[in-house]
């Protein structure tokens, strides 16, 4: 191995310009050069020893190393000749610093606690950045100086997780608290402190995700690929991510484990989808300091729901050529574009006051804050009583009671046979279809289609009476008793004693499949609501020419006679041809005036 006055005389001797290398220069060829050994070898014949020092570099590499380290290729051979016996062979010191895993396992080794790891996080800026600081004022130039030091993980992609310093600054003139990806500041209205994440061009490298531990940007970023595309849950992300690292190397007496929870996983998607949105907006994104992290980011959630809402998806505008028909008439292009809207049922816990949107504290409360006091109150429909005990969910009526007690034993039943659910209905359905042959799946199919055609016509003559029609469920209980003198009586009452879950997802996709967008309708698919979720989205963007729903007759009643002008303008402005389908099941109908298409079964386009 060379030492630096014999590289310097070597290079002198070779190109005579050793005072106009740099340090920098002469490190990045001794790094660069090091990683493209195999393709220098490579291009020397086949009887060449492979541990002998190459005496010439080929010309592809002094040209990539002219351009990688800036120099002519005069000094790229001088460095060569200086250079090729510690790039060739290397020593311990080199091999220790060469690449990101051996430096890691240089500063294991000789680290100790002060330098654990070769990753130290620290705050983007040495500097305040508060305009309204005493110190940025009078631009005295004082570099933040009060650190406080934790130990703390970092879950990196290609080693795992490491054991990290991470540094926060306070800055004396103004009090704000800087840490690695946000600043910590005192909201002069509210006087509540509150977390800004730094506004800049690239988004950080680092999430923080729990006081000690952190992730990179792009180990998030495959987690959200992964539950997006392939459907992984965070648990499972973590256990992949867990089986993969099994061996973490920490010091002896390091407070901080590595576990990788998976609520990490969900705030991490969590930060790194918000700070994409208001990277996009060019807005600040910025969360209450002083809150439970697992509700830290619910309002900027709520935030950027409410502005999909009201803007619509990225995507909201989408047209291709799956999805676009373009028909040529008397020397004119027509081009003909649907949607479909259905609902997913995918509830999740909601209030169970009807229509309420308030959020729960919790999945395991039954109502949300404002209804809070519905605790208290019997879950039977109807009964207005006070619960008979704390913990209840009836009132002093024996029959309520013996209701709650019907429903209990129902939720054990379910338990015992492993969660599976049988409802009343199902239930009713297996007594009527006691010693009888299985029925066949085309019976099955023809029967389902009989209740479908039986629940329209109800619709229509609800519809013509003039009542709010709903296509979905009250989400209520079933439950029957008996009296309480055992009796062989029996009474059906309506209650709510579970939590209620929304009704569905509601969504408007393109025929290519491309959502447009997305609504929760909380206790029902009103055809109302569909009318609303349908004008909002294309209230402001191309509408569609027809819009197809399946129960499009009574919503087009519904469109054509509602008694706001605006509601009818809107839905008469879209296109009024005619489109023809054939089905399995039914004949279709022809629609004029109003694009709404109804649709049963299978169905082409008829050309």
């Amino acid at each position: 191995m060379s030492t630096l006055l014999q590289a310097a005389r070597t290079i002198t001797e070779v190109s005579g310009n050793v005072a106009g290398i740099l340090v920098s220069q002469l490190v990045a060829f001794l790094m660069v050069s090091s990683r493209i050994k195999n393709n220098i070898l490579l291009l020397y014949p086949s009887n060449y020893n492979p541990s002998t020092v190459p005496p010439l570099l080929p010309d592809e590499s002094i040209a990539f190393l002219q351009r990688t380290c800036n120099l002519n290729k005069e000094a790229v051979e001088a460095c060569w000749d200086a250079l090729k016996e510690d790039v060739w062979h290397g020593d311990k010191v080199l091999r220790g610093v060469e690449h990101d895993k051996a430096l890691q396992q240089t500063f294991q080794k000789h680290g100790g606690e002060l330098y654990p790891s070769f990753r130290s996080l620290w705050p983007p800026f040495p500097f305040c950045i508060n305009p309204n600081c005493k110190y940025v004022i009078n631009s005295n130039g004082r570099k933040l100086q009060r650190a406080i030091e934790h130990e703390g993980i970092l879950y990196t992609a290609n080693m795992g997780p490491i054991p990290v310093r991470t540094h926060q600054f306070t800055c004396d003139g103004c009090g704000f608290v800087y840490h690695p990806d946000y600043y910590v500041q005192t909201d002069p209205e509210t006087d509540k402190r509150r977390r800004i994440y730094y506004n800049k061009e690239e988004l950080p490298e680092v999430l923080q995700v729990s006081t000690h531990h952190f992730i990179e940007t792009v180990l998030v970023r495959m987690w959200r690929s992964n539950m997006v595309h392939a459907w992984v849950s965070a648990s499972n992300c973590a256990r992949v991510y867990e089986d993969c690292w099994p061996d973490v190397a920490l010091p002896l007496d390091w407070t901080v484990d590595a576990i990788l929870r998976y609520e990490y996983v969900y705030d991490g998607f969590k930060i790194l989808s918000l700070l994409e949105f208001h990277r996009r907006r060019q807005s600040v994104f910025y969360v209450p300091q002083s809150i439970e992290q697992s509700h830290r980011f619910d309002d900027a959630m709520e935030e950027m729901n409410q502005h999909i809402k009201r803007h619509g998806q990225p995507e909201i505008d989408h047209r291709c050529d799956k999805c676009v028909r373009h028909l040529f008439k008397d020397s004119k292009v027509l081009e003909v574009f649907a949607v479909i809207c259905d609902g997913v049922t995918v509830g999740r816990p909601c209030c169970g006051v009807p229509h309420c949107e308030g959020r729960l504290v919790s999945n395991r409360n039954a109502f949300c804050e404002t209804h809070a006091d519905k605790n208290m109150v019997c879950r039977v429909k109807g009964c207005t009583q006070l619960i008979h005990a704390e913990g209840a969910k009836a009132c002093t009526n024996p029959e309520h009671q013996a209701a709650e007690k019907r429903y209990t034993e129902a939720g054990t039943a379910r338990s015992l046979n492993g969660g599976r659910m049988f409802c009343r209905t199902t239930c009713r359905s297996l007594n009527r279809t006691a010693g009888t042959e299985p029925r066949t799946a085309a019976f099955q199919l023809k029967q389902r289609y009989e209740r479908a055609r039986r629940a329209d016509e109800a619709a229509n003559v609800e519809w013509d009476q003039g009542e709010e029609l709903d296509t979905g469920s009250d989400a209520m209980y079933d439950a029957i008793v008996e009296d309480s003198t055992n009796k062989r009586k029996s009474k059906t009452l309506r209650a709510q004693f579970g939590r209620r879950r929304t009704h569905n997802e509601q969504l408007i996709i393109a025929p290519c499949g491309m959502v447009l967008s997305r609504e929760t309708f909380f206790h029902s698919e009103a055809f109302s609501a569909v009318a609303r979720f349908f004008m909002s989205t294309f209230e402001n963007h191309r509408k569609p020419n027809h819009f197809i729903f399946d129960s499009n007759c009574i919503l087009s009643k519904h469109v054509r006679n509602h008694k706001d002008e605006r509601v009818r303008t809107f839905f008469e402005m879209l296109a009024s041809q005619s489109m023809f389908f054939t089905s399995k099941a039914s004949i279709l109908t022809r629609t004029s005036g109003v694009g709404l298409s109804v649709i049963h079964g299978n169905f082409r386009t008829v050309k």
